[in-house]
């Protein structure tokens, strides 16, 4: 079987997005200077599948010193500064790995997408020590570690918000789509365990998964409405969760469990 191989470049990425990454790349390399050891894109928009007003653009600034509160309230203020002017993007992330957790024997799943799916914006490419898989029981496992855990953080951040998030208009659509996204890559890893099939859209895994389960299609093409319109009424919400834990977890349940 072949290995899955990283699709993405910079040529790739849509000339505002372009833009947009030099500016933070600026931005980035200003605010770390040396303790800066890589700055990369993940994700659709560097493969150029990014959706309208669906798609995140999902950055990772790695160091080389550990992370303090002072670097996360800077790329908090940095987001809320940009976000307004790209109304196309769902979000933009700017998160922090340091660079010793790669180093971390459990570490297999974040060394996989980073070698499967990143573009290096600036820095040094750590990727080229990091493997691949081919899809299969194994990839599928990996990627969908805990994914019972994952349904119940979505239940309890829904119904359980935070003081932030409890202000927060948007808080139940962000969590309904995060478990929408979750679910269909489920779909994708439970197809996977039986045959050696790979994607990255969402579409195209919802498709696969209902023509091997064709019961189960009610079910996944509701997963797919709401990763693309995502619930902001709380029944609805909690109809869609409980459908998940009876149905394609279960399915789940008894191909990775």
């Amino acid at each position: 079987m072949n290995l899955i191989q990283n699709t993405s470049s910079f040529s790739k990425i849509k000339p505002e997005y372009q833009k947009l990454l030099k500016v933070l790349q600026g931005k980035v390399d200003k605010r770390f200077g040396a303790d800066l050891c890589a700055y990369y894109l993940l994700g659709s928009v560097g493969r150029g599948e990014d959706k309208l007003s669906i798609s995140d653009m999902d950055t990772q600034i790695i160091l080389r010193r550990s992370i303090t509160e002072e670097d996360n309230a800077w790329a908090k203020e940095l987001k809320y500064e940009i976000e307004p002017y790209y109304p196309m993007l769902y979000r933009l992330d700017l998160d922090f790995i340091e660079e010793k957790e790669f180093d971390n024997p459990y570490a297999k799943r974040l060394r996989f997408i980073f070698r499967t799916d990143s573009v290096l914006i600036c820095g040094k490419d750590i990727t080229a020590s990091f493997s691949s898989l081919a899809p299969g029981l194994e990839l599928a496992i990996l990627l969908n570690r805990n994914y019972r855990q994952s349904l119940d953080n979505a239940h309890k951040y829904i119904f359980e918000p935070d003081e932030a998030d409890r202000h927060n208009p948007k808080n139940m659509m962000v969590w309904v789509r995060w478990i929408a996204k979750k679910t269909l890559r489920l779909c994708l890893g439970i197809v996977m365990v039986d045959e050696p099939f790979y994607t990255r859209l969402m579409e195209e895994m919802a498709i696969k998964f209902y023509d091997n389960y064709p019961s189960y299609q009610p079910q996944v093409l509701k997963t797919l409405h709401q990763y693309h319109n995502p619930a902001n009424d709380a029944n609805e919400a909690l109809i869609f969760l409980t459908s998940l834990s009876t149905t394609i977890y279960q399915i789940a349940d008894d191909k990775l469990g």
